[in-house]
């Protein structure tokens, strides 16, 4: 890798719930006691020789971004924000035309894992918010498990849409990775379906160096290609230590080229979100010719 950046597709950051600063009624249970906060990634980070990440606000913290926000304008070269947002709401969403204003936002993410999911999507279409993010160029980085239809509706109603499937679209470890990720091999032939290789270690069951998570990451990148597959570790309920998985991704995927490693591990990450504080502009992602 030499001095190539190693990006962190998927981190959740979120403070204590209290008085001033209260989380939802019905909130679910957070991943941990103790909150991960910038702090304490920004340590981490440095031990596992991670120069950025991807900052998400949980759902436990309901849809409130000024954390992520705060982190990402504060260190715009380290730290990038994907917000929540209220996709079934027309008025906000006649505010996504200005949506590059908000300093620090790369991008809108949905948690389609559970509750109303049906409800959820209906509330976005009839609201113009997918039409408008394909409009807009807004990437969104949708959880929907197993929904691999959801993705591909949605691909071809918009085809302007930039969608990264989050997770892989795997929720939990009860098949061998390589089976739970094969209907997602199909979505490759979207140009507009990018995918996380995020949170892997959590869906295995298995002793280092984790042979199945690197031949997930073959697999996608056959499919996808390298630049279209991101590494994210899900950090806050991440069950193996973070410099190991890491060491995964370095060392142990090798059937990769250097330059594909590179992609997988922050550069095409960076330039699908458009994240010029990263990658500059004269490496911005283009979109495909229709």
């Amino acid at each position: 890798m030499g001095n190539a950046s190693i990006i962190d597709g998927q981190v959740h950051v979120w403070k204590a719930s209290t008085a001033e600063r209260p989380w939802p009624a019905d909130a679910i249970a957070p991943q941990r006691d103790v909150p991960l906060e910038v702090p304490e990634l920004s340590r981490r980070m440095a031990e596992a020789g991670v120069s950025a990440a991807l900052l998400l606000g949980p759902t436990w913290e309901g849809s409130r971004n000024d954390y992520v926000l705060s982190a990402a304008q504060s260190e715009p070269a380290r730290f990038g924000a994907l917000c929540r947002f209220a996709t079934g709401d027309p008025a906000m969403v006649e505010r996504l035309p200005h949506w590059r204003e908000c300093t620090g936002m790369l991008g809108i993410r949905m948690s389609l894992n559970r509750g109303d999911v049906a409800g959820a999507v209906a509330g976005a279409r009839g609201s113009g918010f997918f039409a408008a993010a394909a409009e807009f160029g807004i990437p969104l980085s949708i959880y929907a498990p197993g929904r691999h239809a959801l993705y591909a509706k949605l691909a071809n109603d918009f085809p302007g849409l930039k969608i990264t499937v989050d997770h892989a679209a795997v929720e939990n470890r009860d098949r061998p990775l390589s089976e739970a990720i094969a209907p997602l091999l199909k979505l490759a032939r979207y140009p507009g379906i990018a995918v996380k290789a995020s949170a892997l270690a959590c869906f295995v069951d298995e002793t280092y160096p984790y042979a199945s998570i690197s031949e997930a990451v073959y697999r996608l990148v056959e499919a996808f290609g390298a630049e279209r597959v991101f590494w994210g570790s899900d950090l806050s309920r991440l069950p193996i230590p973070y410099r190991q998985l890491v060491d995964v991704f370095v060392n142990h995927t090798t059937e990769l080229t250097d330059q594909e490693r590179r992609q997988v591990l922050g550069e095409g990450l960076a330039r699908w979100l458009n994240w010029t504080a990263v990658v500059g502009p004269e490496h911005r992602h283009r979109e495909p010719a229709t």
